[in-house]
């Protein structure tokens, strides 16, 4: 019997299970959409869902420290928070939309594309100009005299 079990196990142990779920959560916050199996996709989207919310409700430092722990990059949360919040104001629900695509040859698993329903653009790194090296000194040369030849 299943009493008091809750949730989807995917096969893996409860670290593993936490480390796929970072590694899924800021896959589709700095992409925007993932490919998946279904079964990873449904596990996964009440989380994106809950930060989605919690980075709209409530934009501060609680927001920010809790996707701290699934992101582990302070500057992406501010990047997210930043590009985030304008996109979806005043929308407190249904951030994500799942599609069914194929079926993976290999098991036969149905694959699907979790992706957000707007789409939000992070701001581009921006990339320096490449340092010019210092010129060096020039030696000057010393002009070359002119040899005059009689010619007749």
């Amino acid at each position: 019997m299943r009493h008091r079990i809750f949730g989807k196990q995917l096969g893996r142990t409860h670290n593993q299970r936490q480390a796929l779920i970072r590694e899924q959560v800021r896959s589709i916050f700095t992409y925007g959409h993932i490919s998946t199996t279904e079964a990873k996709a449904k596990f996964i989207q009440p989380v994106i869902e809950k930060l989605s919310h919690q980075i709209i409700s409530s934009a501060g430092l609680s927001t920010n420290r809790l996707l701290f722990t699934y992101l582990q990059d302070r500057h992406l949360v501010s990047k997210i928070v930043s590009a985030f919040s304008p996109v979806f104001v005043g929308q407190l629900a249904n951030f994500t939309k799942m599609t069914r695509i194929k079926h993976r040859q290999g098991d036969n698993a149905l694959i699907a594309r979790l992706e957000f329903i707007k789409l939000y653009q992070l701001e581009a790194p921006k990339i320096e100009p490449k340092k010019v090296a210092k010129e060096t000194k020039k030696i000057p040369q010393k002009p070359v005299k002119k040899v005059k030849t009689k010619t007749s």
